[in-house]
């Protein structure tokens, strides 16, 4: 089975078989959009500041920030799905 979701928490490591997923930082202030500062390791390690709905490849797939729970919160939780 596919990987299509991927649940991001703070300071928890997701270590999948495309390869590893850190947020390095939510920005959820206000009157400015919500960036996703994003730390990626497949063969190399990529670094993305992400938008809702931006997008970015991981191993030939392209993955997105689909959304992010509880912004403003130290329980925030980020969630990435895979784009078909």
């Amino acid at each position: 089975m596919a990987l299509n979701e991927i649940i991001l928490w703070d300071g928890i490591l997701a270590n999948e078989d495309i390869g590893s997923f850190g947020v390095i930082h939510v920005d959820a202030r206000d009157d400015h959009p919500l960036v996703v500062r994003l730390g990626v390791v497949d063969d190399e390690e990529h670094r993305y500041s992400l938008r809702l709905g931006d997008t970015f490849p991981v191993r030939g797939q392209t993955w997105k920030l689909d959304r992010v729970e509880n912004p403003r919160s130290p329980d925030w939780t980020v969630v990435l799905t895979r784009v078909e």
